[in-house]
């Protein structure tokens, strides 16, 4: 089943690395040397400009939202990269934009299986230039939301407030919504990430219960409560706030979050697998799973990098090595406790 590729790529001396890897490594080495914030924030209102003039409809998520109006002036909250929810009938102009502004996206290049990453999300880097490697990610809905993006559009564009950024106004979230995407965004990532435990800390500290039971409302819209819940319950002061909702237990959802970093690989497709509703979803799991991208292949097994018995040579070992992968998914599903 196919996997994000390891971070151990082949010796630079055998095969150079392909340019988009290249400069997100050579963008790592910089973020330690100088700041990126005031970039981040000039690349975000370039290409609001340049959806402004396409027609494309875009709200700013996270970072620099958050440190306006959740942190105070004397605080610090730093991003690595910029967050845009876009109207799901603009998403091809946006990635029409974006590759025109000199972005690449990423798990298209690396070879990442669909199945492997978020299907709702892209994520979109400079390849080249002084800010190379800088990134955008691309949302089509919120994660942890079950409504189809129509609908979590529907629910949050007219919601929206905006932001000072760059000398201009940017469309942002309202308070309620970001307290539902830092909630959702604790259950990504889970109490061991310190970043949004920081955010949730604070906006549960400074933030009224009124405000949390609209954010619960409209997490209830979007069909993300029980993501919602889990992510309150990764701090201690969210546990209290969840039990003050009355928000449903969520004991599996929380097992999961927790066990995150075991998930074996293979889980995601034997995952997608067991909820496929139809033969053809199934069909198309299998597909993924038993033969990925070409280029997914060829970075597991850098020798296979060719076309021809070398290749083939890849798919076979990948096949090999699928039914340990299914086994270990199986394993670790059975460990998750169910209501």
């Amino acid at each position: 089943m196919a996997h994000p590729p390891s971070t151990h790529g082949p010796s630079p001396s055998r095969r150079p690395l392909p340019p988009e890897r290249s400069a997100l490594e050579q963008f790592a080495r910089r973020v330690r040397d100088r700041p990126i914030l005031s970039r981040l924030d000039a690349v975000a209102v370039e290409v609001f400009n340049a959806f402004d003039e396409a027609g494309v409809d875009a709200v700013l998520l996270k970072g620099p939202v958050l440190a306006r109006v959740l942190y105070g002036p004397t605080e610090h909250r730093g991003y690595v990269d910029v967050d845009l929810l876009v109207a799901p009938d603009h998403f091809g102009e946006a990635r029409r934009i974006l590759s025109r502004l000199g972005y690449i996206n990423l798990p298209e290049h690396l070879g990442l299986d669909e199945i492997a990453r978020d299907p709702y999300a892209e994520t979109w880097a400079l390849a080249a230039g002084p800010d190379a490697g800088l990134m955008i990610d691309v949302h089509r809905k919120l994660t942890g939301s079950d409504a189809p993006p129509q609908v979590v559009w529907g629910a949050l564009w007219p919601r929206r407030t905006e932001i000072e950024l760059g000398g201009r106004r940017l469309p942002a979230p309202d308070q309620e919504t970001l307290a539902v995407h830092i909630a959702l965004h604790a259950a990504r990532h889970g109490a061991g990430t310190p970043h949004p435990m920081e955010d949730l800390s604070k906006a549960i500290e400074r933030w009224s219960l009124e405000v949390w039971r609209g954010a619960e409302h409209l997490a209830l819209e979007l069909q993300a409560t029980v993501a919602f819940a889990a992510g309150l319950r990764q701090v201690p002061q969210g546990v209290a706030l969840a039990r003050d909702l009355g928000l449903p237990p969520t004991d599996e959802l929380e097992w999961a979050i927790a066990h995150r970093t075991e998930r074996p690989r293979g889980t995601l497709h034997f995952q997608a697998f067991g909820g496929a509703a139809t033969l053809r979803q199934r069909v198309s799991v299998l597909r993924r799973a038993l033969l990925p991208r070409r280029t997914w292949v060829a970075r597991q097994y850098p020798w296979a990098d060719d076309h021809g018995v070398r290749l083939m040579g890849g798919y076979l070992a990948h096949l090999a090595r699928t039914p340990v992968w299914a086994v270990r998914a199986w394993q670790f599903e059975r460990r998750s406790p169910r209501r």
